[in-house]
């Protein structure tokens, strides 16, 4: 199982996407606590939520990535459909189970979504912050 804490690591140095990530963190919290209530219903929900806020956070993270001139934009553009792509195979797999085990199995899938995006996408991007001077995060 997936711990759901959030680490000083995270942080990439730039408050908006830290506070997004800190959001999507939240958002799995309460899917974890759904899921273990046994709540199918505020599960999908949450699952929808999760999937809506990311759609916002990737287009703010982009047009941040923009704006900074970050040189692999088209590559992390690429990797954030390709993340939302999957999340919703995930989410319409997890509708479909009928075994509530099962079902919150594959809710928890949706943990590597954060983890993904924040370890191994946006991890570039912090290095890009640091190494251009524009953020001191270490």
């Amino acid at each position: 199982m997936v711990e759901l804490e959030w680490l000083k690591t995270f942080e990439i140095g730039l408050q908006e996407i830290d506070d997004d990530h800190r959001e999507m963190l939240r958002i799995m919290r309460d899917i974890k606590i759904a899921g273990d209530a046994r709540d199918r219903e505020a599960c999908v929900r949450l699952l929808d939520e999760l999937i809506d806020f990311s759609k916002t956070h990737f287009k703010r993270e982009e047009k941040i990535l923009k704006e900074i001139e970050y040189p692999s934009l088209d590559v992390h553009e690429t990797y954030h459909a390709d993340l939302l792509e999957r999340a919703d195979v995930v989410k319409e797999a997890c509708k479909a189970i009928r075994s509530d085990r099962d079902f919150r199995e594959c809710c928890e899938q949706m943990f590597s979504f954060l983890i993904d995006d924040v370890i191994s996408g946006d991890m570039k991007i912090k290095s890009f912050l640091q190494e251009s001077g524009i953020t001191g995060t270490k």
